[in-house]
């Protein structure tokens, strides 16, 4: 079984040539089944070892106003074999470009680092783009997942694994449709000026041509 998993972990918006959507039947989507397929075959033949799991979690002290839920950060760690993976789940919808990468380079206590964000919209009900960071110093919260990984290792015990999966129908709203709406209704307002001007033009013009013609 071959699971992926999209991370949600950085977000720059509309900017940029490239933006990285993957849309289904695109060339970028086919490149992720082929190397999910290589990768699922070369695990076949790899050696496997018990897995040991430990995890911490702590509220934070931020809030959705900061861009952090109520579920603050949560880490996981799998140790393999005695090779360890953290992996970091922020209660945030997307991260400012850069800390992604800040808090796996900074974390130095495992093999590996992987973070998530949950995409939680708790945050954005206080601004439409709040992004984990943007509110914060990117090393305040380096310092909690370092505490929360120390924790994590020191609770890990044997587990077992397993992976199940299911199909549903959802209906979503479609790709970049919100963003054209928005494009659409900022467009409408900077044209607001000029539509009502034009339409007190013709009602006065039709008065006029009332009070003429009668």
């Amino acid at each position: 079984d071959v699971l992926l998993v999209d991370a949600h972990n950085c977000n720059n918006g509309l900017q940029g040539e490239h933006l990285g959507h993957v849309y289904p039947g695109s060339e970028r989507s086919f490149q992720l089944m082929q190397a999910a397929r290589e990768t699922a075959e070369k695990l076949v033949d790899q050696q496997r070892h018990p897995l040991e799991l430990g995890v911490a979690w702590t509220p934070t002290k931020w809030t959705p106003a900061d861009g952090i839920g109520p579920l603050g950060v949560r880490v996981a760690v799998l140790d393999a074999g005695g090779q360890t993976t953290a992996y970091v789940l922020v209660d945030g919808n997307n991260m400012e470009p850069g800390l992604r990468d800040h808090l796996v380079d900074g974390v130095d206590a495992v093999d590996e680092v992987e973070v998530m964000t949950t995409d939680t919209h708790v945050v954005n009900t206080v601004e439409s783009v709040n992004q984990v960071g943007a509110t914060f110093d990117d090393d305040d919260l380096l310092a909690a997942v370092r505490t929360l990984v120390d924790q994590a290792l020191e609770d890990r015990e044997p587990v077992r694994a397993g992976v199940a999966s299911e199909r549903v129908a959802v209906t979503v709203f479609g790709n970049d449709r919100t963003e054209t709406l928005a494009s659409h209704a900022n467009a409408l307002i900077g044209m607001g000026g000029a539509l009502v001007g034009a339409g007190v033009l013709a009602a006065v013009a039709g008065s006029l041509l009332v009070v003429l013609f009668t």
